[in-house]
C-alpha cells in the first residue's frame, strides 16, 4: 500500500515539487533591491603616445541586485569604463559600457550620462618643454 501511495501518478508528484521549490525560491530569493552607486570612470585600451580628458571623471549607476545573494561589497567589482581603442586626437562622445561580473546576480538599469566626451591629443615628445 505505501508502495503504491508513493509510485502511483510519479509524474504529477514531481511536477507539483518543481512548482513548489519555483515558488518557494522566488519568495524567498525574488525580490531585488535597487541602489544608486558612483564609481570613477576607467579608459581601456589607451595609447602612450596620447594623453586623455574625460569631460566627466564619475559617473553614477543604479544597479539592482538580490540582497540576499549579493553582499554590497560585490558591488565593488562594477566598473564603468570608456573604449578608446583605435581613436586618433580630437574629440570623441563615448558610451559609458560596465564591466560586471555577476551579470545574472547584479543588473545596471541605468548610467547617468551615458555618454562621455574624450579628448585625445598628442602626448609631449620627451625632452620637449
Amino acid at each position: 500500500m505505501l508502495r503504491k501511495l508513493l509510485f502511483e501518478d510519479l509524474q504529477y508528484k514531481v511536477v507539483s515539487l518543481i512548482v513548489g521549490f519555483l515558488l518557494w525560491f522566488a519568495v524567498n530569493f525574488g525580490t531585488r533591491t535597487s541602489l544608486s552607486v558612483e564609481r570613477e570612470v576607467e579608459l581601456k585600451n589607451t595609447q602612450d603616445n596620447y594623453i586623455y580628458k574625460l569631460s566627466r571623471e564619475k559617473v553614477r549607476m543604479k544597479v539592482s541586485f538580490v540582497e540576499r545573494l549579493v553582499s554590497e561589497s560585490a558591488l565593488e567589482n562594477l566598473q564603468p569604463f570608456v573604449d578608446v581603442k583605435g581613436l586618433n586626437t580630437g574629440r570623441y562622445l563615448l558610451k559609458v559600457e560596465v564591466s560586471n561580473p555577476y551579470k545574472f546576480l547584479v543588473s545596471v538599469d541605468k548610467v547617468e550620462p551615458e555618454k562621455i566626451e574624450v579628448i585625445i591629443q598628442e602626448a609631449p615628445q620627451r625632452g620637449e618643454r
